[in-house]
């Protein structure tokens, strides 16, 4: 009794942790181009618009280098296609936090670490994902960062279905390795990750849901859910995953948005005005304490998919996600601290 009683505590704490630290926006910064200018200037970049969150998706030495003494809190990624052997050997666990985690922190400000990334929607990984993040912990702890460091990781909204938000539940495919999941997280104080687009909401079903919807633009109650009201899609999609947690009985679990976006070239309405309406309004949003219906009265630790347009992703509407072009130069006005 004692011990679930210590550990609902230093859950809660670590909860107004991500609320206290939610006052300044994140990116994640990708490095899929040809033309991408080098990890200092990076810094320098985001330094100067007040973004102050950061996610790579691989441990890069020389990123996580540059970002030493910047005051940029970071997520550092477990590749998917390190996920076998870190899952099968505590060695390779340990040594992955020696070589990218020891020789950076805390210089640089490593607040997470995301073990694979879209895991069970996107690879054939699912099995090795549970067993890695308790192999990276264990890692941790052996190098004393446990307290430090918090290890979850990234999901898209696939992973559930239902409506409306509050009839969420992860899909049947998933619930086996949710359930270890979530009692991982709740044991250990982490968040859960999830990539939010409303984007792919909106173009994978435009008979029912309104382009307003999903840019932050309705002024009304959209979906109407047993007391709780609407009126934007990237609420719904979050309150969907957190309806999901409870119904496995885990109601306490904080959540980041560790991806979110709207691109600006590539697609019909994948336009410079309607990323510039998409990101400014999410930014003022997440950045408010407004929270979502379920979660009211709280900011929402969110990262923007993505810091640049990448020249060496899919063609198409996957190179222009970037709020900067390569250059330095914004694609679009931003209000990074609205």
């Amino acid at each position: 009794m004692a011990t679930n009683i210590i550990l609902t505590v230093c859950i809660a704490i670590f909860c107004c942790s991500i609320l206290a630290e939610g006052a300044k926006i994140g990116v994640n910064y990708g490095m899929q181009g040809t033309d991408l200018p080098p990890a200092d200037q990076v810094v320098a970049l985001m330094k100067s618009n007040n973004i102050g969150k950061m996610k790579i998706f691989q441990a890069d030495r020389k990123a996580l280098k540059a970002f030493a003494n910047s005051g940029i809190d970071v997520i550092v990624g477990v590749g998917n296609n390190e996920l076998q052997l870190i899952s099968s050997s505590q060695d390779a666990a340990n040594g992955w936090v020696n070589d990218n985690i020891r020789p950076f922190y805390p210089a640089t400000n490593i607040k997470y670490i995301a073990v694979g990334n879209e895991v069970l929607t996107s690879t054939t990984f699912g099995s090795y994902l549970v067993p890695a993040m308790r192999n990276i912990q264990t890692a941790l702890q052996n190098a004393n960062l446990q307290n430090s460091i918090k290890v979850s990781t990234t999901h898209s909204s696939d992973v559930s279905n239902g409506y409306p938000p509050s009839n969420g539940v992860f899909k049947d495919e998933f619930k086996d390795t949710m359930k270890s999941l979530l009692q991982f997280l709740s044991d250990h104080g982490s968040p859960f990750m999830a990539n939010i687009y409303p984007y792919f909401s909106y173009i994978g079903n435009r008979g029912s849901i309104s382009l307003d919807y999903a840019l932050f633009r309705s002024t009304s109650t959209v979906v109407p859910d047993n007391g709780r009201n609407y009126k934007y899609l990237f609420d719904a999609l979050v309150d969907t995953l957190v309806s999901a947690m409870e119904a496995l009985g885990y109601r306490n679990i904080p959540l980041i948005v560790t991806e979110s976006g709207w691109p600006s070239a590539g697609a019909d309405v994948a336009t410079v005005d309607n990323a510039r309406t998409y990101n400014n309004n999410l930014i003022r949003h997440v950045l408010s304490n407004e929270g979502t219906p379920k979660r009211p009265g709280t900011s929402i630790e969110t990262y923007i998919f993505a810091l640049f347009n990448e020249n060496q992703k899919n063609a198409g509407t996957e190179q222009h996600f970037g709020l900067f072009y390569p250059n330095r130069q914004l694609v679009y006005p931003v209000n990074f601290s609205p």
